[in-house]
């Protein structure tokens, strides 16, 4: 996505996060108050990949720096429940997969929430393993970091 593609960003993640909000750090509340300038800017700081059917949104992730040093992290993964098990999910962790590679990090990681294990064995179905790491996503839930090599 460039820069000209803001609001079609903004509509897919407010959509996501309206849909799914146990599986975002964030919520449609908050993010439904960010100004345009905060869209514009938010869809080239990263990454940002929308997949589509027939011309029909149907899921989106993005990429970007990690938090350490040669890491990538891939964020913001989101399916439409209309296109979910029929690859969608597949084709969006390849694609963020093979920019990452083709940026040269040598390995990402992601966070994914303990009530979301459909995309936790996504995740592991393309190599990622779990770090360990957890931390509270929202009182009472937490969402756990996995990671794998490039």
């Amino acid at each position: 996505m460039g820069r000209e593609d803001w609001q079609l960003y903004r509509r897919v993640r407010l959509d996501a996060l309206k849909e799914a909000p146990y599986a975002f750090g964030s919520t449609y509340e908050r993010e439904v108050e960010f100004d345009d300038a905060t869209w514009r800017r938010r869809v080239v700081d990263r990454v940002r990949l929308i997949a589509e059917v027939d011309g029909v949104v149907a899921g989106t992730a993005s990429g970007g720096d990690g938090e350490v040093n040669g890491a990538a992290a891939m964020t913001a993964m989101w399916v439409d429940p209309r296109y979910r098990r029929l690859g969608v999910g597949e084709l969006l962790v390849k694609t963020v997969l093979e920019w990452a590679k083709g940026m040269g990090y040598g390995r990402m990681f992601l966070w994914v929430t303990d009530v979301n294990a459909a995309a936790e064995h996504l995740y592991a179905r393309h190599g990622f393993v779990g770090t360990g790491a957890s931390q509270e996503v929202r009182p009472g839930e937490l969402e756990h970091e996995m990671s794998r090599s490039l």
